[in-house]
C-alpha cells in the first residue's frame, strides 16, 4: 500500500468537495474553486469530512497512480484554503522588478524591459525590487508561471556554489523539520571532514552527534569510507537512545559521494529514512 496514497485527507470547515461518477472532482473554498478530472481507476470516497483514495489492484500503473491521485486531491484542498506561492529572487547589477497595475515589469540586462501579466489564476506581488512572489490556488499553474518568469533570465550555469547550496538548503528546511517522534538527521561536510547530528527541532535539542574529528576516529575524514563510518556511528548512538526513524536533511548538498555514503552507513546501521 502506498504510504502517500493511503493517507486520509481531512476537509476543513468551509470547503465543499464533490466527486461525480467519472472522477471529475470539484473543490470550493474561501479562496476559490478548482476542478480536475482524475484517472477513473482510482476510487475517491468522502465520509464524515475525510477523503480516502483507494486503488483497485496492485499493478505497477495503479500503484503509481494511487499516490499521485491522493496528492492532486490534497493540493486542491490546500489551494482553496491556504493557497500556494513561489518566491523568486533577482540577482544582478541593475536587475530589478516592479509592479505596474497587473503587470510585472522586469529589467534583466536586456535592451528592453520584460513584462508579464497577471491572469485570473495568478497573482503577483513585488515586496521589493529584488523579490517576486507568485500566488494562486492551483499549485501546477503557480509553478508553471514561476518557471516562465525564471526562464526570462535563467541563472548562470556556474554560480557561486556555496551560495547556491545555502539557498537550496533553506528551501529544503522550509519543508522538513525534526520532531520528537522522527528527528532530523543533518549532514555537514568540509574539505577534510564530515559531521552528522540528529536534531529535535521542536525542542531545539541535538540528540545525537558523530563526526570524523572525534578523538580516536583514525584516518582521513575526507573520503567515502570515513563518511560511511560516521553514518554507522550516528546510527549506533541513535539506536541506543531509542531513535529508529529520522528524516534526512542533506544540508543542500547533492546526494552523492560522502553524503550518500553517510546515508548508506546510517541505513545499514539500522536507521530508517
Amino acid at each position: 500500500m502506498s504510504r502517500i496514497g493511503r493517507a486520509p485527507i481531512h476537509v476543513p470547515a468551509g470547503v465543499e468537495v464533490k466527486v461525480d461518477e467519472h472522477n471529475h472532482i470539484t473543490v470550493k473554498g474561501p479562496k476559490g474553486s478548482i476542478e480536475r478530472t482524475l484517472v477513473p481507476q482510482m476510487k475517491i470516497d468522502i465520509q464524515d469530512g475525510v477523503i480516502h483514495v483507494t486503488r483497485p489492484d496492485d499493478t505497477k500503473e495503479n500503484r503509481s497512480l494511487h499516490g499521485l491521485t491522493r496528492t492532486l486531491v490534497d493540493n486542491m484542498v490546500v489551494g482553496v484554503t491556504k493557497g500556494f506561492e513561489k518566491k523568486l529572487e533577482i540577482n544582478g547589477v541593475g536587475y530589478r522588478a516592479q509592479k505596474e497595475g497587473k503587470n510585472l515589469v522586469m529589467n534583466l540586462g536586456y535592451s528592453h524591459q520584460v513584462t508579464m501579466s497577471e491572469n485570473e489564476d495568478i497573482q503577483i506581488d513585488v515586496p521589493d525590487a529584488n523579490h517576486i512572489i507568485i500566488k494562486g490556488i492551483d499549485k501546477q499553474k503557480v509553478g508553471q508561471f514561476a518557471a516562465e518568469v525564471r526562464g526570462k533570465r535563467p541563472p548562470e550555469p556556474y554560480p557561486d556554489t556555496r551560495g547556491q547550496r545555502i539557498k537550496r538548503h533553506q528551501r529544503v528546511r522550509g519543508k522538513i523539520s525534526g520532531t520528537p517522534e522522527r528527528p532530523r538527521l543533518s549532514v555537514f561536510r568540509s574539505e577534510c571532514n564530515i559531521y552528522a547530528q540528529i536534531i529535535d527541532d521542536v525542542a531545539g535539542n541535538t540528540l545525537v552527534s558523530a563526526s570524523s574529528v572525534e578523538k580516536g576516529f583514525g584516518g582521513n575524514g575526507g573520503n567515502v569510507e570515513a563518511a560511511k563510518k560516521v553514518g554507522a556511528m550516528i546510527a549506533e548512538r541513535a539506536l541506543k537512545k531509542g531513535i529508529e526513524e529520522v528524516v534526512f536533511d542533506r544540508g543542500g548538498y547533492i546526494y552523492h559521494g560522502r553524503v550518500q555514503a553517510l546515508a548508506e552507513g546510517a541505513r545499514e546501521g539500522g536507521l530508517k529514512f
